[in-house]
């Protein structure tokens, strides 16, 4: 099952940011037909431009240290993302939104978390007592102890296995869930870990993945359509990208490339 259909974006001046990238000003319809996409393309192609402006037409949770609408670094395309129309097939009810670089703020805010509950069992420890008191401490403890569950400390693991844990924490079935460059916290062992997760949620539990990826790995996702952005987007196998056949054409004769640096 796949929920997201279709997206029809809006046009501008390319003057003006994000018309500015030639890809998005040139793209008007994008149709999803598989479980899983991946935006590929370099630095400043439009790809993470993109999917965070769908995070925002989708009005997804994002983890990290603030949601969508107060992360101030997402001003330049609220407006673009707001006049994306979508088309659905089933509508998503949960999901969410997640780039590499928010993971250390989805830390602090677990911790901040942490710290605000542990100030609500000392004001209840001055205000309470007997069984009001077990009751209220109770429900924080649980609290805590949930969150404990769910992602571990975060701040005793490696940033990868912290990633993970998150990735594993969060993602449920029947969701729509958008991920930029996962790839930046993980070694090529642990993406192989996100493949399989990704692979068994597409195929088995209903979830729709939406990546933007530098990734020759995870551009091999199976029953996942993959586009390139550059002066145009357009459908590509992944032997086709400027990111697999670089780094086949280094780790194949990598003095060749070294000898012009």
């Amino acid at each position: 099952m796949y929920f997201l259909h279709q997206i029809h974006l809006p046009s501008g001046s390319d003057s003006q940011f994000p018309f500015s990238l030639k890809a998005l000003n040139e793209l008007h319809v994008m149709t999803f037909d598989k479980p899983i996409t991946i935006f590929v393309g370099e630095n400043g192609s439009g790809k993470s431009t993109l999917l965070k402006a769908l995070a925002i037409k989708l009005n997804l949770p994002a983890i990290g240290s603030t949601d969508l609408e107060s992360d101030e670094t997402l001003d330049g395309i609220k407006s673009y993302g707001e006049q994306i129309i979508t088309k659905w097939t089933n509508k998503a009810y949960r999901g969410f939104f997640f780039r590499a670089e928010d993971y250390f703020g989805f830390v602090k805010r677990l911790r901040t978390m942490d710290t605000e509950m542990q100030g609500e069992i000392v004001d209840f420890e001055k205000r309470l007592s007997g069984t009001g008191l077990k009751l209220a401490v109770g429900s924080i403890l649980g609290q805590k102890e949930a969150l404990l569950r769910k992602y571990g400390n975060l701040t005793e693991v490696s940033h990868g296995e912290g990633f993970l844990k998150i990735l594993e924490g969060r993602l449920q079935p029947e969701g729509i869930y958008l991920i930029d460059e996962p790839e930046a916290a993980l070694s090529p062992q642990r993406q192989l870990a996100l493949f399989a997760l990704i692979k068994n949620l597409a195929e088995n539990q209903g979830c729709q993945f939406i990546i933007a990826t530098h990734s020759p790995i995870l551009m091999t996702l199976p029953n996942s359509n993959l586009f390139e952005f550059a002066d145009q987007i357009q459908k590509v196998s992944y032997e086709e990208t400027e990111h697999f056949t670089l780094l086949k054409n280094f780790m194949n004769n990598p003095d060749a490339f070294l000898r012009h640096l």
